[in-house]
């Protein structure tokens, strides 16, 4: 299985899209959201690509339409923000004027969460790729980016926008936590590399 990762990337100066997977327990008593490994996971990427000059624009979802736990992602900004060392900002909003003024005013260095992209319906339509890449969100966001990163292994068997949109009109890479999972299952399905029986 070939893919590229974070070390064939150079994000220096641009605008980076990751698609993180930071979807986690939520406590319907006192509306807040649990501290998870997950999170503290996916902040290492994020820190690693800010600390190499990149401009960060986080994707990412949490819960389904209907439930609970279906709410605006600020709160997990903050947590973010505790794990990588520096402010996460927020923007609650997708791919509206006030999301696309915050990340053209982005920095290299400086981290964007934009709201839950479950918010827009067609986030979930089933469709393929091509498909997903004539959406709205795949639409307006790729123009103002440069690169694509999917950290999000643990979402990415679904055929979501977010997930598989950007990948058919931005050079695409695997986040750390999508290539050591990658790798993972490479070793899992051919352990001791190429065996010759005679």
């Amino acid at each position: 299985m070939e893919f590229l990762t974070l070390d064939e990337a150079k994000v220096a100066n641009k605008t980076v899209l990751l698609r993180v997977d930071i979807n986690v327990p939520y406590d319907e008593e006192k509306k807040q959201i649990q501290d998870s490994e997950r999170i503290r996971e996916h902040a290492k990427t994020i820190k690693e690509l800010a600390e190499k000059g990149a401009k960060v624009v986080i994707l990412a979802h949490q819960g389904r339409k209907g439930d609970p736990d279906f709410i605006h992602l600020d709160q997990h900004a903050k947590l973010l923000s505790n794990y990588v060392g520096k402010e996460v900002q927020f923007v609650d909003d997708i791919i509206g004027e006030k999301a696309i003024e915050k990340i053209k005013a982005l920095k290299p260095g400086e981290i964007l969460l934009l709201d839950n992209v479950r918010f827009l319906d067609e986030e979930t339509e089933e469709k393929n790729s091509k498909q997903h890449a004539k959406s709205k969100l795949v639409r307006k966001l790729s123009k103002l980016a440069d690169i694509f990163v999917n950290d999000a292994f643990s979402a990415s068997h679904r055929s979501h926008a977010s997930i598989v949109g950007f990948t058919e009109v931005l050079p695409s890479y695997a986040g750390r936590i999508m290539e050591r999972e990658l790798k993972s299952e490479e070793k899992a399905l051919d352990p001791l590399g190429i065996n010759v029986f005679v």
